[in-house]
């Protein structure tokens, strides 16, 4: 019991530090930076495409992060846009060509997995992409670089709610590695849960719904904090604009692990339990 109790509390630290990441991430370049004097655009670029370079590697806190592919969407990309930039090609199409290198590895591992299951996460990615360099191509201005994080949400919302009512709604593939605790037999169970369970699934609709609706409310609260601050106070307005994300990611979490979390683990327990009876029986 104690190692289960170490274990889970191990796996809520890493998300929550996982959490810290991408919502701190870009602020944290651009202040770090900002004494090379490089354009204030580039430098959120550049925290925007350690972010992608982070989701297309997978959910961290679950086996197999994929290291390798992450450096490579992080680091090519990168010296792509600097590397045009200091050719003296101008801010927006120097971001312009870190984005489109950014998709082309993304397509290209797409491709690389032919028939193989979709990832849901590298799918995100590359909506976003493909409608990061649509708006960069339209300006590139530091203040409106700031607010394509909304449009990166929203995306991400559609793509999340999209999947709320399929047989693979992204919390069953993101939870499914944590509930299962890394056991095979476990991770049956999960998978007997769904077929077997209307209750298990709601439960994983639910969570997936409320998550989806979380980054649409807030994409739209971001756009609202970011144009109402002056457009050169673009540090404080990208600390002041993830404050509503903070705020509704916490109730979401509060009310999946305080609500959802403990009625599947229930169904799922019930069904580890049943299993060994039924050997026993043949």
């Amino acid at each position: 019991m104690g190692v289960i109790v170490v274990r889970k509390a191990a796996q809520l630290l890493l998300m929550i530090a996982n959490l810290a990441v991408d919502l701190l991430l870009p602020t944290v370049v651009l202040v770090a930076l900002a004494p090379t004097h490089l354009p204030t655009p580039l430098l959120l670029s550049i925290g925007g495409m350690l972010l992608a370079a982070k989701a297309i590697g997978g959910p961290v806190h679950s086996p197999g992060f994929r290291w390798r592919l992450a450096l490579v969407v992080a680091v090519v990309p990168m010296a792509g846009m600097l590397g045009g930039y200091a050719a003296g090609v101008d801010v927006r199409l120097s971001m312009v060509v870190g984005a489109v290198l950014s998709g082309g590895i993304v397509v290209g591992d797409l491709l690389r997995k032919g028939k193989r299951k979709l990832d849901t996460f590298a799918f995100v990615v590359l909506a976003e992409v493909v409608a990061g360099i649509v708006l960069t191509s339209i300006s590139g201005d530091a203040r409106f670089v700031l607010a394509r994080m909304s449009i990166y949400l929203a995306i991400g919302g559609v793509i999340v709610l999209a999947t709320t009512w399929t047989e693979q709604p992204f919390m069953r593939t993101t939870l499914k590695p944590v509930a299962a605790h890394g056991d095979p037999e476990r991770a049956e169970a999960f998978d007997r849960c769904w077929d077997r369970s209307p209750q298990f699934r709601l439960l994983y609709r639910l969570m997936t719904a409320g998550l989806g609706l979380v980054f649409l409310v807030d994409a739209v609260l971001r756009i609202v904090i970011i144009y109402s601050r002056p457009a050169d106070a673009v540090v404080e307005s990208s600390l002041t604009s993830q404050m509503p994300l903070i705020v509704l990611l916490v109730v979401w979490f509060a009310a999946g692990r305080g609500l959802a979390v403990p009625r599947a683990q229930r169904i799922l327990d019930a069904e580890c339990a049943q299993k060994p009876k039924a050997s026993a029986l043949r």
